[in-house]
């Protein structure tokens, strides 16, 4: 099944697509969700508390990453740039997991 091009943006990252959008989080918060073309990647990052939440591929299951970087000017606004990151922050398999492995 595809993924629904409806209010998202896309960024090609390493020859893969990926499709990613911001909403307001139930308390109000800042929240960006993205996506890999190919269900891959899944990743939802709460701007107000910043753990990134992965889901890398179906067998890992949910990660919550610590993100490396100060996120305290960043959510007022989500750039290609950022989301960038994001992403490669998640496809790494050199990364930091949160209470866990």
């Amino acid at each position: 099944m595809g993924v629904s091009k409806k209010g998202k943006r896309k960024i090609m990252i390493d020859g893969n697509v990926y499709w990613w959008f911001a909403e307001e989080g139930a308390g109000g918060e800042p929240v960006v969700h993205i996506l890999a073309a190919d269900h891959s990647f899944l990743a939802d990052c709460n701007m107000y508390c910043p753990v990134l939440r992965i889901t890398k591929d179906s067998r890992k299951g949910v990660r919550d990453l610590a993100i490396p970087f100060d996120v305290s000017d960043r959510y007022a606004a989500f750039t290609p740039k950022y989301i960038e990151e994001l992403i490669r922050i998640g496809i790494s398999d050199n990364f930091n997991t949160l209470g866990g492995e």
